[in-house]
């Protein structure tokens, strides 16, 4: 459905970074984005911004497509079918709910779990980050899954209503690479978009299942405390539900006179919703954001360093004398 090929049985989690490149443009590279994203809190306009002024240096932007793994193992490999030799770390990512998400100064955003922790409770968002990426789930209502995926840690700049926490490593495993999408693929059509719940279907139990399935372990109890101890408990610590709705809600408003929508089920019910990148791009445009000008940027910066590249491959050794090329033939 244009937000991340997970709207299909076994077609796997959508992917809202790769979807939103490809709205911003051909030249957007979802590695380099994702970052730039979580550090404008979700802030689409902003993040193109930034996103262009750094590939205004070549050499620079060449550096940052170096180090960004969002180009996935084709299944035409071999090494998508092999299983890995050492161990690779599964990891549950644990973000913080947050409200006040729109003050620029992160140092005044108001953490719904200031408090709570000490009081074994807390409100949290958490995903199962393996082979670098992150797997999580929320609601949608647009009939595909909710399960999505995510560069490791970058959750915040989809879902800009969380902060990262920590990363808590639950094990290991020797599973290919086809191995784990085949099990992802089941997972995204085992959990529709519209079947989450707040309290019995959440993100976090969400995780669990997946962390089970992957090393037989599960994921920190105190991640979903809250929801394991009913809606009664969530009315006790002063998190009501339209707080909730607030804290979750997808991308932050530029508009700053204008309350946040807030994020509800068909039954009114408060959601954490999955990313949804065709409503980050309009958001951004609605709010009068220029979005398009990041493909032609990247594009363009990608471009000049692959002249440089083979400028480089194509020098001749120090010492050597360049070959002279023959002189064109006059036409008559």
């Amino acid at each position: 459905r244009g937000d991340g090929g997970g709207d299909g049985p076994g077609q796997g989690p959508r992917k809202p970074y790769r979807d939103l490149a490809a709205l911003l443009g051909n030249g957007v590279r979802a590695g380099v984005l994702a970052p730039i994203l979580v550090e404008t809190q979700g802030d689409v306009s902003k993040a193109v911004e930034v996103y262009c002024e750094r590939a205004s240096d070549p050499t620079a932007f060449a550096a940052m497509l170096a180090e960004c793994k969002d180009d996935d193992i084709p299944p035409t490999s071999e090494h998508y079918y092999l299983r890995p030799e050492a161990g690779i770390p599964v990891i549950c990512n644990v973000y913080d709910l947050s409200w006040g998400g729109d003050d620029k100064d992160s140092s005044k955003k108001k953490k719904v779990n200031s408090g709570l922790p000490g009081m074994g409770f807390g409100i949290y968002h958490s995903g199962i980050e393996v082979y670098g990426r992150e797997i999580a789930f929320g609601y949608s209502d647009d009939g595909s899954t909710g399960v999505f995926e995510v560069p490791s840690r970058c959750a915040g700049g989809v879902m800009p209503r969380i902060n990262f926490k920590e990363g808590v490593v639950m094990g290991h495993i020797h599973r290919s690479r086809y191995e784990v999408d085949h099990l992802l693929a089941r997972l995204a059509d085992d959990f529709p978009g519209d079947s989450y719940d707040l309290v019995r279907r959440n993100c976090n139990h969400f995780a669990n299942e997946l962390c089970v399935a992957l090393v037989a372990k599960k994921i920190p109890s105190y991640i979903n405390r809250p929801a394991n101890f009913g809606r009664v408990a969530l009315n006790l610590i002063s998190v009501p539900a339209l707080a909730i709705g607030k804290i979750v809600d997808g991308i932050k408003k530029t508009n700053r006179k204008e309350e946040p929508r807030q994020a509800t089920d068909a039954n009114g019910q408060p959601v954490v919703e999955a990313p949804n990148a065709a409503r980050l791009v309009a958001e951004a445009k609605a709010a009068g954001g220029a979005v398009g000008a990041a493909g032609a940027a990247g594009g363009a910066a990608e471009r000049v360093g692959r002249r440089a590249s083979q400028a480089r491959t194509a020098s001749p050794p120090e010492g050597d004398e360049p070959a002279k090329s023959a002189s064109p033939v006059e036409s008559s």
